[in-house]
């Protein structure tokens, strides 16, 4: 682990006026570009007997209690006349449209840039489906479907409404960043004796403990906000599972504003092959340890930055029982901090599919199968069989439908610089290995790359996982083999441009 701090530009708060005064004026503070940052966070937790659909060897229908509440967390920064706004969101994904349509509204209520707006999922699987009537087999007229419109309504307004009050929020703010380290991580891809690649834990298997990692502290010392940037799935609570749970992410944030203090968001990385260690549960206790542990590994890190950069010095000798030596701490001008946004729009090749007719077929008659199921008489076994059919084949039949009549479709790439730091995040579910590169490519101080924001645009796999087969590309992506690989090239360039900003 190592620490490089990010300095942003402000004078340290001074509990001797005097001392403050000094030092205005040897530092001309009109000349420094001064950080702002504010939080906001608004609930939206949906009702008991709503829809619960997403897992498709469920066997049941509705939520039947709250395990920990959902919330939509806003992080705001400004410097220079560049302003930010990121949202951490506690559900599954959204739609691309969806996201479209939340920034706008945040654009129009703050006056912030769209493109410099941010929607980021933190992947619980254990939220209401956003579409749940049109999906996995679904309909509109099965138990707790009723509730969904109201549920997305708030959705909507909960997202607007932490954008409003982070920007709301803002004060002068100073910063630091660093990796730190964390082994709840491990490679979800694992080959059975007869086989076949299933979603399970893997001790083989690449994966990625780096954990992003930066605090924002106000004049006085207190934190304000902190993100916490890490890869794995949150699949802790799975099938078995009837509750409503943001899973780890819910916990860690928690347990990181405990330890820190201020607001946390949590950005989810490069997950699409990262799996907890401890994982596919029922347990709720189980997601609650996951977390704890996560936001003990980020707070050691965290604890230890320091944002106001500052010189120490012998002073003297106090006789005490023992002789004390104490040092003087001389705090010190900060550099200024640089908030820039750049996207780029990557053409990312399809794969081939077998003819739409066949696969909207297929969803139709594991639909209908689904749906004429006697549900006061059939057994959860037979339930659950018939459910993940239907959803298997709606999976992918709404990935043909999304490469159907192109060689290729467009993704944007995002990159963030705070600093000496740089958030690249884009629509997709992206490898450990793609992450790793990318960062290992950068010149900045710290790099996190992670997917599940602004939509969701299904997985993005390495180029042998197509041969080695599974979930990740079997049914859950539209891209071809070389996907990838143009996902990366173009990702590394990102990060250089904005690093010449």
């Amino acid at each position: 682990m190592f620490f490089r701090p990010i300095r942003v530009a402000t004078l340290r708060s001074y509990p001797d006026l005097a001392a403050q005064q000094l030092l205005a004026t040897m530092f001309d503070q009109e000349e420094i570009d001064m950080l702002r940052v504010g939080t906001g966070r608004e609930e939206f937790t949906p009702p008991v007997g709503i829809a619960h659909t997403l897992w498709g060897a469920r066997t049941h229908e509705v939520a039947d209690r709250i395990h920990l509440p959902l919330f939509a967390t806003a992080l705001c920064l400004e410097s220079d006349g560049q302003t930010v706004m990121i949202v951490d969101v506690d559900v599954t994904g959204f739609p691309t449209p969806v996201a479209d349509e939340f920034r706008a509204e945040i654009a129009s209520a703050t006056g912030i840039t769209p493109t410099h707006i941010s929607i980021a999922a933190t992947h619980t699987h254990s939220a209401p489906v956003w579409n749940a009537e049109t999906s996995n087999g679904a309909s509109a007229d099965l138990p707790g479907m009723h509730l969904m419109p109201a549920y997305r309504n708030r959705v909507r307004d909960a997202v607007r409404e932490a954008a409003i009050k982070a920007h709301s929020a803002l004060r002068p703010a100073r910063m630091a960043a660093a990796y730190g380290k964390s082994e709840v991580t491990m490679h979800r891809r694992y080959r059975t004796a007869e086989g076949r690649v299933v979603v399970s834990k893997n001790e083989g298997g690449e994966r990625d403990t780096t954990l992003s990692l930066v605090r924002f502290d106000d004049l006085d010392g207190e934190t304000i906000a902190s993100i916490v940037g890490y890869g794995t799935h949150p699949i802790v609570l799975a099938h078995q599972n009837s509750s409503i749970s943001s899973d780890f992410p819910g916990v860690l944030k928690h347990s990181i504003e405990s330890l820190v203090g201020g607001t946390c968001i949590f950005l989810q990385g490069c997950a699409g092959d990262q799996i907890p260690y401890d994982a596919l549960t029922g347990d709720v206790r189980v997601a609650e340890k996951i977390g704890r542990r996560l936001a003990a590994d980020a707070a050691s890190t965290l604890l230890a930055l320091e944002p106001a950069p500052y010189e120490e010095s012998f002073s003297h000798v106090v006789e005490s029982g023992a002789p004390l030596g104490l040092w003087n701490r001389t705090y010190l001008p900060d550099s200024p901090v640089r908030v820039a946004v750049r996207a780029v729009t990557v053409a990312l090749p399809v794969r081939a599919f077998e003819p739409i007719e066949s696969l909207e077929r297929k969803a139709a008659q594991t639909r209908s199968e689904f749906l004429g199921l006697d549900r006061g008489t059939s057994t959860p076994e037979h339930f659950a069989d018939l459910h993940f059919r239907a959803r298997r084949a709606d999976m992918l039949l709404g990935m043909a439908k999304r490469a159907q009549g192109t060689v290729s479709v467009p993704i944007e790439i995002r990159a963030i610089r705070i600093g000496d730091a740089v958030f690249v995040t884009a629509p997709m579910e992206l490898f450990a290995a793609t992450g790793k590169a990318i960062r290992q490519a950068s010149s900045f101080a710290v790099t996190f790359v992670g997917g599940y924001t602004n939509g969701t645009e299904g997985y993005l796999p390495l180029r042998e996982t197509f041969d080695e087969g599974g979930y990740e590309a079997e049914l859950a992506s539209y891209v071809s083999p070389k996907a990838e690989a143009v996902f990366r090239d173009a990702a590394c360039a990102l990060v250089l441009d904005i690093n010449r900003s």
